[in-house]
């Protein structure tokens, strides 16, 4: 979890293409890391990428229904 912080972070301070980059070599070296795919969401969403995003967060919740981000997806779809 304290990756997805360091990540949201990132995104936070307008470096979503920065966070993008980072969560992807992640997931490439991780592919049980499926934080990264909401964290990839957020980072869409601040890009203005709204169907990548919500695409993105509907991955993750097919990959991880009850993962720890479930809900915070699940939210972000309803928006």
């Amino acid at each position: 979890m304290s990756k997805c912080i360091q990540y949201q972070k990132l995104i936070t301070a307008g470096r979503a293409d920065e966070a993008i980059v980072g969560l992807l070599r992640e997931f490439a070296g991780d592919p049980q890391y499926l934080g990264a795919f909401y964290n990839l969401g957020l980072a869409f969403k601040a890009l203005g990428r709204n169907r990548l995003a919500r695409d993105t967060f509907a991955l993750y919740l097919e990959l991880a229904p009850d993962g720890y981000w479930a809900s915070h997806a699940r939210k972000e779809l309803l928006e």
